[in-house]
């Protein structure tokens, strides 16, 4: 059954591009030819994608500081234990949510996967 929906990615637009050998490219999207993409001044086969999706920078910001943030509450809280302190485990807990966060952030953007979807070029 074919749905036959369509999502568009524009020149410009940044992107996270995963391919098939597991590599990870972020960077703004340009196209060479109707076979190739360029992310990052780099060459990509439209056949070796494995996903692609919509990465504003923005939200990789924000995952990042959330993250970051998260990290530094876990030590603080391995910290405080070591120091024999009671609140260590509520520390650690909320540290643990925080990074957590980071991880639901980077699901808030659909990833279009090769499995799924047919990439193709089109010119408008």
């Amino acid at each position: 059954m074919e749905s036959r929906k369509t999502v568009v990615f524009k020149e410009n637009q940044r992107v996270k591009i995963r391919t098939l050998d597991l590599k990870k490219w972020v960077g703004n999207l340009k196209f060479s030819d109707s076979l190739h993409i360029i992310v990052n001044n780099h060459k990509l086969a439209i056949d070796s994608l494995q996903s692609i999706k919509n990465q504003p920078k923005v939200l990789g910001t924000v995952k990042t500081v959330v993250l970051i943030s998260g990290l530094a509450i876990v030590g603080t809280s391995l910290i405080a234990a070591s120091g024999g302190s009671e609140s260590a485990l509520l520390i650690f807990m909320i540290g643990s949510g925080t990074t957590i966060s980071a991880g639901i952030m980077e699901g808030l953007n659909k990833n279009y996967t090769k499995r799924k979807w047919t990439y193709k070029v089109v010119e408008k």
